[in-house]
């Protein structure tokens, strides 16, 4: 097989929904943010899922990644790429792990010997940018699999965030909507075209400083700080014509697509951007907006989705699924997928 022939494939992918649930009540309440504001309203969460103290960014991808690869049913040694793509790599001990890379420690728990690993950040497009630095690498033949993980501890923004006066730092506000998770997708060759295929990367630069996370001045963990409604409309101000390119560049057909998950902002920030789209392309077939128990889990959130749609039993082989991804900067990336042979049997 000569390098023009190879392509790639979605393997297999897992997500690790933390037990705990959260009810926004116990930590957002009305009578605890400015102006009896009600975030459930604005919002349309219920809670978010809170991983235990031991679990770190580490821990919790690894729960994902071997849940992956047992779905895939393959040896680890086959593995020649490990990319870790969270946004934070926070420990238990909510302190930031910068040495080695977190991928080289996923590949040591799960026993990977030989491959090329390194972490890489890009805010909560990390797991796309990712997976298409992993096809292009397939399709050249440098690699056969690659496994993409990430954990995303970032609960501790909730604290942070209510550690202020909201009335004097309304930006953190939007904090109390993250929660935990993790995800993780084995990336393979194939003999079959268009099993994956990605829009163009937008980068709309003049909303950059409207979300800037950082370590926290005064407490451990990070923070974050989120013009929350800028962001949204420079979301929806671009999305239509995002779209109509990105359908152009992958040539398909919108309204063929059987699945449609977006980056999970909020469920009802969701179903505003789901108003534009299909405004501007037609009527979405299934458009998955199930977060409102998980909140938002930054990198790993379509990943946390489709977990929840295999659980209700909604994705079935073979069936095209389209990731649109939107990550402060702002970046904005969409990928096309075929769902796994075999995916109704997954557990």
């Amino acid at each position: 097989m000569s390098a023009e022939t190879y392509h790639s494939r979605v393997v297999s992918f897992a997500s690790y929904i933390p037990e705990q649930f959260v009810p926004l009540g116990d930590y957002a309440g009305i009578g605890d943010l400015p102006g009896k504001l009600d975030l459930h309203r604005l919002t349309g969460l219920d809670g978010h899922r809170k991983s235990k103290p031991e679990e770190g960014s580490l821990e919790l991808a690894v729960k994902a990644a071997e849940k992956c690869l047992e779905r895939a049913n393959i040896n680890a040694q086959q593995i020649d790429l490990v990319v870790n793509c969270a946004m934070g790599k926070i420990a238990g001990n909510l302190e930031m792990h910068l040495s080695p890379s977190l991928a080289t420690l996923v590949a040591r728990r799960l026993g990977i010997e030989n491959a090329t690993c390194f972490d890489m950040s890009n805010a909560c497009s990390g797991m796309l940018t990712s997976i298409m630095l992993a096809d292009t690498m397939i399709k050249s033949g440098e690699i056969e699999y690659a496994l993409i993980v990430s954990g995303e501890n970032v609960t501790s923004l909730i604290d942070e965030a209510k550690s202020n006066n909201l009335w004097l730092r309304s930006q953190a506000i939007a904090s109390l909507t993250v929660g935990d998770g993790s995800a993780a997708y084995l990336i393979g060759r194939s003999d079959k075209p268009n099993q994956i295929a990605f829009s163009e990367p937008f980068t709309l630069a003049q909303y950059t400083n409207l979300c800037i996370g950082e370590a926290a001045k005064k407490r451990a963990g990070p923070s974050m700080r989120t013009k929350a409604s800028q962001l949204q409309q420079g979301v929806l101000d671009n999305l239509g014509v995002f779209l109509g390119r990105s359908m152009k560049h992958m040539g398909l057909d919108w309204e063929k697509i059987e699945h449609t998950y977006s980056h999970p902002t909020s469920p009802k920030s969701m179903r505003k951007g789901g108003r534009v789209a299909e405004a501007a392309l037609g009527q979405m077939k299934n458009f998955h907006n199930e977060s409102h128990d998980i909140g938002n889990t930054g990198s790993t959130s379509h990943c946390m989705l489709m977990e929840k749609s295999i659980q209700s039993g909604d994705l079935k082989s073979g069936e095209t699924t389209l990731l649109i991804s939107f990550g402060s900067g702002l970046a904005m990336l969409a990928m096309h997928i075929t769902m796994p042979e075999g995916i109704e049997e997954w557990s």
